[in-house]
């Protein structure tokens, strides 16, 4: 597995990736990744590397192409520094400015609810 040792990301990349595969091999695709902390532009270049070459040393056309979303208290200023950084992101999670109007110096509260059970049964995804 070429791909993995030549990933040297110490996240879940390399965990999405691997899952990711699994998934194809059972008929079913990934849609993309989200990225939530970091340098999103650098990580967001060194991903779709990786994405590109698990694509070609594999055979799995369109993994390279998976969308990347980027999110982390995002606004205007943030979007525009990504921008002139160069990246590779394809979608931005834009949550607490938004609601908040934080632009105007309204106090925002950073939360995130993860739903883990419904009715008594856990759930991922849907």
């Amino acid at each position: 597995m070429t791909w993995f040792k030549n990933a040297r990301l110490r996240n879940g990349v390399p965990n999405f990736c691997a899952v990711a595969l699994a998934l194809n091999d059972l008929g079913y695709k990934a849609i993309g990744i989200r990225l939530d902390s970091g340098d999103l532009a650098y990580l967001s270049c060194v991903i779709r590397k990786l994405f590109c070459s698990i694509e070609k040393e594999f055979g799995l056309p369109g993994f390279g192409k998976m969308s990347i979303t980027a999110s982390n208290d995002l606004n205007g200023e943030t979007i525009d520094a990504l921008n002139k950084q160069g990246h590779q992101i394809d979608a931005y999670g834009i949550g607490t400015y938004l609601v908040t109007c934080y632009a105007h110096a309204q106090a925002a509260l950073g939360v995130v609810f993860k739903l883990v059970e419904i009715n008594n049964k856990p759930r991922i995804g849907n």
